[in-house]
């Protein structure tokens, strides 16, 4: 018994006819004849027989039919993965990113990619840098997004964005009617700032720090996401990523573009120990694609792009 005989047999059962098997197979008739013929004698038992010049499965056929239909089902299973696989269309990837990328703007960003690649098994993790870093470096994660570089000998680092803070304001503030705010325009504003923790604090930290300006911090709070949620309530003012708190309409919470500029580059981080998955790369591509607008090196000093407002 030999896979040619099952797929004679399959094909013979499926179109009733030795004829549209041969011609779906790309074979002869009488080649088919001698397949079928071969798996009768192996099976020790009669597969069709001819009525009113049609052909007849034996009942005895037609109970192997049901074995042989689903091992053929399962290959055809087998195909279709691997086109999914070679199309970048099947397999699993696990992303770190820092809670102002994971928290909301990578499920917007990214859910048109997943809602087309229905086989991609994704798993958000939200880290801080360092961590993410090192579990880039270990294996463990197959992208990682760091607002820190990583040097290690098993960590690829790639810059694909650098983007400027802004300035978020309630809609009533006065600062609002500016079409940009400086450092020292903050000098007496209650601040919603971030924890110690938080990469981004430092930036923002040196920015008062190089004007001279000392920064009120009336709140902290972990998350960018939650800054924008007290500004929005008229608490306060705070700075954060481009790309953070885009749910908010005008009159509530007002973005301005602050100076000094104050940047912040993204990373992308892989492990350089092991080739990427081809659903991977697909992936990391389209976070390239996604980021972009927010990329300040594509753009003059001084000039925004995004949805900035």
């Amino acid at each position: 018994m030999n896979i040619r005989q099952l797929e004679a047999f399959h094909t013979t059962i499926e179109t009733g006819s030795v004829t549209l098997a041969g011609e779906k197979l790309g074979i002869s008739q009488p080649a088919v004849s001698k397949l079928l013929k071969s798996f009768s004698e192996t099976c020790g038992f009669q597969l069709f027989t001819r009525s009113g010049g049609r052909l007849v499965p034996t009942l005895e056929a037609r109970m192997l039919a049901v074995e042989v239909g689903r091992m053929f089902s399962g290959t055809q299973r087998i195909a279709r993965l691997a086109e999914a696989v070679r199309n970048r269309e099947w397999g699993e990837v696990t992303i770190a990113a820092p809670p102002a990328l994971a928290t909301r703007y990578l499920s917007q960003a990214l859910s048109p990619f997943l809602a087309e690649q229905p086989d991609i098994h994704f798993t958000l993790l939200s880290k801080t840098s360092p961590r993410i870093g090192e579990l880039v470096a270990a294996g463990q994660i197959d992208i990682g997004l760091s607002v820190l570089p990583f040097d290690h000998p098993n960590v690829h680092a790639e810059i694909i964005m650098r983007f400027s803070m802004v300035c978020i304001l309630p809609a009533n503030h006065p600062l609002a009617a500016k079409p940009v705010v400086e450092i020292e325009d903050l000098r007496n504003e209650s601040f919603i700032s971030l924890f110690r923790d938080d990469c981004s604090l430092m930036t923002i930290d040196r920015a008062f720090q190089l004007r001279g300006v000392q920064k009120r911090n009336r709140i902290e709070v972990p998350l960018s996401e939650t800054a924008c949620s007290f500004v929005a309530n008229g608490v306060g003012v705070s700075i954060v990523p481009p790309f953070v708190g885009l749910d908010y309409s005008e009159d509530r919470l007002v973005r301005r573009a602050l100076l000094p500029e104050t940047f912040m580059d993204v990373w992308l981080l892989t492990p350089s120990g092991q080739p990427p998955s081809l659903a991977s790369q697909k992936l990391a591509d389209f976070i390239r694609a996604a980021v972009a607008p927010f990329d300040q090196r594509r753009t003059p000093v001084g000039g925004q792009t995004g949805p900035l407002g």
